[in-house]
């Protein structure tokens, strides 16, 4: 279970590791929606939570292919879906693409990149992670 909490990161590599840790955390169904301005870390994130999930291919955002789906070895989790909205003007151009068959799934974590367009489609219960730019490198990072 993913806790509240608030995460200095003092660059990628950190925002990396952090995703990663928190992938021990994960059992399945978690809706990561992250917000954040462009270059604030959501990336690196999700890609620190895809490698502590097993991924091993190269975790990339979406943004043209808007979703993209990893497939895992996990006992519980069968894939990670990735999905970036920035180039959405509706989040209803999700259900076009199938997302909401992956969205919530008990057998799969999703992450998705600018939530904010996608609000309408999402369940109540997301976990919402926030990221704040301090510096050129600098990231807060909040969990709620």
């Amino acid at each position: 279970m993913i806790k509240a909490q608030s995460y200095n990161s003092k660059g990628p590599e950190a925002t990396f590791a952090f995703g990663k840790q928190l992938a021990a955390d994960i059992s399945g169904g978690e809706i990561f929606a992250l917000y954040g301005d462009l270059g604030a870390g959501k990336t690196a994130f999700v890609q620190g939570l895809a490698a502590g999930l097993g991924v091993t291919q190269t975790v990339n955002s979406p943004t043209f292919p808007i979703m993209n789906i990893y497939k895992l070895k996990h006992k519980k989790i069968k894939s990670l879906c990735h999905i970036d909205t920035y180039r959405l003007t509706d989040g209803n151009e999700l259900t076009a693409i199938g997302a909401l068959d992956y969205i919530g799934a008990v057998d799969t974590v999703t992450a998705i990149e600018w939530a904010e367009k996608a609000t309408a489609l999402l369940p109540k219960i997301v976990i919402n992670v926030k990221f704040e730019t301090i510096s050129e490198i600098e990231r807060k990072i909040i969990i709620n």
